[in-house]
């Protein structure tokens, strides 16, 4: 089982927004979690919901159950990646994105030049 936390890559950050970021105990193999990001792109934000998501339906399936004193709640944890898959999404609604636009019809020059002042244009994602 392959487990790598670098937060300056990629990976690192999904697994911090997750989180599973414990060596000792995590949920995604790395290649989970690669999955995740070519999925959407290499967005980190979404392939992190994606990720809670999963585990989410993965921990919904697994049986809760005592032996010897100790119990293991799987709906639990469940409901732990749900809420936070949900949270999660509500940070990345209403978020703005800026892009650099170029003109190819030929005034690009003059635009620059223009008595039209310039502004920024916000899109929301």
């Amino acid at each position: 089982m392959a487990f790598t936390y670098v937060l300056t890559t990629n990976r690192g950050k999904v697994r911090f927004l997750v989180p599973d970021n414990d060596s000792d105990s995590y949920d995604l193999e790395d290649a989970e979690v690669d999955y995740f990001l070519t999925e959407r792109g290499s967005n980190v934000n979404a392939a992190a919901v994606d990720a809670c998501k999963w585990l989410a339906r993965k921990y919904s399936k697994v049986a809760t159950f005592s032996e010897g004193g100790l119990s293991y709640q799987a709906t639990q944890r469940a409901e732990v990646f749900a809420k936070r898959a949900a949270e999660l999404e509500a940070d990345s609604q209403g978020s703005y994105s800026t892009i650099e636009l170029d003109r190819e019809d030929g005034y690009s020059d003059a635009a620059e030049d223009s008595e039209y002042e310039s502004r920024t244009v916000y899109i929301e994602v």
